[in-house]
């Protein structure tokens, strides 16, 4: 899983040469205090990460490191995973880090990389309609959850909602109600809509001009019928809170 992570860092030849050898010098320091090996003086020690630097943008395999898998190799270089040095100079650390690609339990981690890559790539299958509607419920169950914690819902997505549970037989409002609810809604919309809310002449204008075709269609207007649709579902998520009956229990009987 370390592997896995690793490969996900940005690669050498993406980086800038401060970053990598920020990468690299944080990697040492660690050796260093792992081994209990005494830091070099900073100039010897800026060297080093410059020489290191040099060395991991000489060739494209090196390149396409990512900056994690350099960590990596130094950490299980100073743990002696690629045989026994003494002292930490260049070629310690150049040969842990060409042992480290070249070892299978890197290789192993490409192999399962690969896959994991694939397998996002192929197209996944249609969910059945019997797992659309046990999504939906799934979806249904959080809304309420929200609901009655107080979380307001989104009108777009409680009026997409209370349309399915419409059409599914669930909800079955009356003429009536029905009614209510547009006229409900028609005075949210206006007084959203309200041209005095303008921020500038433009938009007043845009406003006013939105707001005579609203005052003209009033409940029949599409915008006032959605939300009429979204209070809808506010309502019947009341009414099953004030009959006690949970989400599986009204979708499993005509409400």
């Amino acid at each position: 899983m370390e592997l896995l992570e690793a490969f996900k860092s940005p690669k050498i030849s993406d980086l800038q040469g401060s970053r990598i050898g920020t990468k690299i010098g944080d990697a040492l320091t660690k050796a260093y205090y792992h081994l209990g090996y005494k830091i070099p003086d900073t100039e010897d020690f800026i060297k080093l990460q410059i020489y290191l630097n040099d060395f991991l943008n000489s060739e494209k395999i090196y390149q396409a490191v990512s900056i994690d898998e350099v960590s990596i190799a130094i950490k299980k270089g100073s743990d002696r995973q690629y045989g026994e040095f003494f002292g930490i100079a260049p070629a310690t650390v150049t040969g842990w880090i060409r042992a480290f690609l070249a070892s299978d339990n890197r290789k192993d981690a490409k192999v399962i990389q690969l896959s994991i890559e694939e397998q996002s790539k192929a197209p996944k299958p249609e969910p059945t309609p019997e797992q659309q509607w046990e999504n939906f419920v799934s979806r249904l169950r959080v809304l309420y959850s929200n609901f009655l914690t107080g979380i307001i819902i989104q009108p777009a997505e409680a009026t997409f909602v209370f349309k399915v549970l419409r059409r599914s037989r669930i909800i079955n409002f009356d003429e009536s109600r029905r009614n209510s609810l547009k006229a409900k809604a028609l005075v949210q919309i206006k007084k959203e809509a309200d041209p005095k809310r303008a921020i500038n002449k433009v938009e007043k204008r845009r406003m006013t001009a939105a707001f005579e075709v609203l005052l003209q269609n009033e409940t029949e207007d599409p915008q006032v019928i959605n939300r009429a649709m979204a209070l809808g579902l506010i309502e019947w998520f009341d009414d099953l809170k004030q009959f006690g009956t949970s989400i599986d229990e009204a979708v499993n009987e005509e409400f």
